[in-house]
């Protein structure tokens, strides 16, 4: 049986992305959301989902990557730029080693605490924002912890892929994560994996609906040829531009996506295949 979640990243960014999320999840084929809780928007948001969209998922999109942190800046130091913002994705191959073990851990657990306080219930399951907290050893073991202490899934990690996809899949979300910063990575990452506890996340994670492969083509090629066995998630950023995503890197796409995510063909081609659209609390160990 084919069965996949569609969850929207980003919950929480803009008003204009939880409008273009709710839409695509009322609309079309979206089943799920992770929410960055450092965003003003998402106390709003989230009163407006659980209003209006109590079938869809929402789980936690840790973000240590972008805006402000939750913690107060003094306490996660490490983490930050001179700005007071998280240290950017694109200078994190440069920069993580100097990330402190417990700015890492306590930064993660706010995030955690502020969303319980917005949703007035655990989130079902956690991933992270530019893939971050599963890119940092230390991060990583937090997020394990806490989806082992609340029994709840996660997006299924690169670390667990043989070393050398791992590696590969490294350096295709920053370049500078070369085989001789990617593969010590790896093995570290995966020793993190072994220690436990154990996680569980769906079989496979779709990356390939993303930038340049964001059509509405890529998108039914995608559903045309999901495998039948097991759950599989697929990644997505639906979302209307506004003044409060600023210079986004990914904002035009977001607009497009809610076409491609609500369009007639891809409801015809999830019933043609008979695809079974679930979310990560359908998911089990």
């Amino acid at each position: 049986m084919k069965q996949l979640i569609v969850n929207a990243d980003d919950f929480g960014r803009s008003p204009g992305i939880n409008r273009g999320i709710l839409e695509a999840h009322l609309r079309g084929i979206v089943t799920s959301t992770t929410v960055m809780v450092n965003y003003p928007a998402a106390a709003p948001g989230l009163e407006r989902a659980l209003a209006e969209a109590p079938d869809l998922g929402i789980g936690l999109h840790v973000t240590l990557t972008a805006g402000c942190p939750v913690s107060a800046p003094e306490t996660v130091r490490s983490l930050l730029a001179d700005g007071g913002e998280f240290v950017h994705i694109s200078t994190w191959p440069a920069q993580m080693n100097r990330f402190e073990p417990d700015h890492l851990q306590r930064e993660i657990a706010a995030q955690v605490d502020r969303f319980l306080s917005l949703a007035g219930r655990p989130p079902d399951h956690l991933d992270s924002h530019h893939h971050a907290a599963y890119l940092h050893p230390d991060a990583l073991r937090a997020m394990l912890e806490i989806a082992a202490g609340f029994g709840i899934p996660m997006r299924a990690g690169m670390a667990d892929l043989p070393p050398d996809m791992a590696a590969a899949a490294l350096a295709r979300i920053l370049p500078e994560f070369d085989a001789s910063v990617a593969l010590p990575l790896v093995e570290r990452l995966q020793a993190v994996l072994a220690a436990g506890p154990a996680p569980f996340w769906p079989a496979r994670f779709e990356m390939g609906y993303f930038d340049k492969t964001a059509t509405l083509g890529d998108l039914l090629v995608i559903l045309t040829n999901l495998p039948d066995d097991g759950i599989t998630e697929l990644m997505c950023h639906p979302g209307y531009v506004d003044d409060e995503l600023g210079l986004s890197g990914y904002r035009d796409k977001r607009q497009e996506e809610i076409l491609h995510l609500t369009h007639a063909a891809t409801h015809e081609c999830v019933r043609a295949e008979g695809i079974h659209l679930v979310s990560f609390g359908d998911l089990t160990r």
